[in-house]
């Protein structure tokens, strides 16, 4: 073999090393979008399935068993939140809206073991409620409204951003 042949035999061996590292390195990337998106995707499940408890129950303490006509007659701003005989380790003792207000879930609750690993992932959830305007619901209002907007954050170490879902949750009364 003279030097040339030799060249392109070394020549073909580095195209080859290149390509193979390269094809690597393109399955390492796909593989890690898709466990980004597997832990995305169990947060937005998570932070969905808060927020339809939390539109489940009454509008507001006032309004489980009675129609209201007043804003008046709501749960004052700074009294969002838990009431008496609630616990936040019970969430299943919530019958209004704004009892998720400062709701934390606490690790243990939110851990899943994915499917085929033996990696558990700690979801931690946290839920604000407060009143809103129709006409401007990103806005927090100090007013008592016919609306209540849910944000949930859900946060993990397998996640590298803080999911925020929210929800508007409006009051009817019709006689």
């Amino acid at each position: 073999m003279n030097t040339g042949q030799m060249m392109l035999t070394v020549g073909a061996f580095f195209l080859l090393a290149v390509v193979i590292l390269t094809v690597n390195r393109g399955l390492l990337s796909n593989n890690s979008v898709m466990i980004d998106n597997r832990y995305g995707i169990l947060g937005v499940s998570l932070a969905n399935s808060m927020m339809e408890r939390a539109t489940s129950k009454a509008f507001d303490e006032q309004s489980d068993t009675l129609g209201l006509t007043s804003t008046n007659s709501l749960t004052v701003v700074n009294s969002l939140g838990l009431d008496a005989g609630e616990t936040i380790s019970n969430p299943d003792s919530f019958d209004d809206f704004d009892d998720f207000n400062c709701y934390k879930t606490t690790p243990k609750t939110d851990t899943l073991l994915l499917e085929g690993t033996t990696n558990k992932i700690i979801f931690k959830t946290y839920c604000q409620v407060n009143y809103v305007e129709a006409s401007n619901p990103g806005v927090v209002s100090t007013n008592r409204t016919w609306h209540k907007r849910l944000i949930v954050s859900v946060t993990s170490t397998g996640l590298q951003d803080t999911i925020k879902l929210s929800t508007v949750y409006s009051y009817w009364y019709f006689r």
